[in-house]
């Protein structure tokens, strides 16, 4: 925690008498930087690629990157996907399940919570969240949006750091269709929405809020996006993060309306293009303000290139796509400041 103590000495002499040493004293302040990261899409020849004797270990699949997922007091993930492991059926597109190994490699990357509030959260029912929820209770891994009972949804998923809360809270525009059999298993944009948000915000000095929508592939964020972005913040967050899209898609001052993509099995060339934002804020005495955010571009290697998968900086991919092009789009596109490394 960083303290800045300012002390003004005046000694005023009257005669031979003086008075007390006035003191002024300035209030602690202390900063929080928050990192977040993109869709974790583990489609079956990245868990493929992941399998040992003994399990899947996913954790060399982070390690280019490692160091900027931990640089930070809190860094989040978007859990695109459930993790109810082998007895519910390892599987890829259209219907995920994925090993809970993920979480491990996830945790020891610095993740410190995840949104699973997606469109794949009732990929294998009410079962697969219950035990996907397990599996991340077990390896200490937060979770918010998609919940195993209505307990636990009412437990509030709060984080302190250099002694200030940031508070999170996670929702889905749909599921694909899938019956939501009870509503604690994905949170829905609703109505419920701004409610929640201000329950939480009463709570914790920064509200973070995830929230999953938006056109997939599309460069741009939709309409939809900005009207429950800006209910959100209306509603007392103060900070939104994306998801879905699957593509980079811009901030706009608290919002980043999506990150994109981070560890996945797709193949087209902007799906590849993540990265890791970054964002400050500062407490001083009771009032907390948002300090900056930026952004560093992350490259996913992968098919149909190579399937050993793993992600690293974007400015060191230069042999699988035209870097200078996609750092020129990624500066003009995006309203952030752009950074080779964090």
């Amino acid at each position: 925690m960083r303290r800045i103590w300012a002390f003004t000495l005046t000694l005023l002499l009257v005669g031979c008498a003086s008075e007390e040493p006035e003191v002024e004293v300035v209030e602690e302040e202390s900063t929080v930087t928050i990192r977040s990261i993109g869709d974790i899409l583990v489609h079956s020849d990245v868990y493929t690629t992941a399998r040992t004797d003994t399990g899947f270990d996913f954790s060399r699949m982070f390690e280019p990157v490692r160091e900027y997922m931990q640089g930070a007091d809190i860094t989040t993930a978007n859990m695109e996907v459930p993790v109810a492991g082998e007895e519910f059926g390892l599987s890829g597109y259209p219907q995920f399940n994925a090993p809970p190994e993920i979480i491990d490699a996830l945790s020891g990357a610095g993740v410190d919570i995840v949104n699973n509030a997606t469109n794949h959260s009732m990929d294998r029912g009410g079962g697969g969240v219950v035990a996907s929820t397990g599996n991340m209770r077990e390896r200490g891994m937060l979770y918010t949006g998609s919940y195993a009972s209505e307990q636990d949804k009412l437990t509030p998923r709060i984080i302190e750091a250099n002694g200030i809360t940031v508070g999170f809270l996670g929702f889905t525009y749909g599921t694909n269709g899938l019956p939501v059999e009870q509503e604690h298993f994905a949170s829905l944009i609703d109505d419920t929405l701004a409610a929640q948000v201000a329950a939480l915000d009463s709570q914790v000095d920064v509200a973070v809020v995830m929230l999953h929508m938006g056109d997939e592939y599309a460069p741009l964020q939709n309409e939809f996006q900005e009207e429950t972005a800006t209910a959100a913040l209306d509603a007392g967050a103060d900070l939104v993060l994306g998801g879905h899209p699957h593509v980079v898609e811009p901030f706009a001052g608290l919002v980043w309306y999506s990150p994109g993509n981070f560890l996945h099995g797709q193949w087209e060339e902007p799906t590849k293009v993540g990265g890791i934002g970054e964002f400050t804020f500062t407490k001083r005495g009771d009032d907390v303000t948002f300090s900056g955010a930026r952004f560093m571009p992350t490259y996913t290697v992968g098919p149909p290139i190579s399937y050993d998968h793993h992600v690293i900086p974007l400015v060191e991919a230069a042999e699988y796509l035209d870097v200078h092009r996609w750092m020129a789009d990624l500066h003009e596109r995006l309203n952030v400041e752009v950074v080779d490394y964090l």
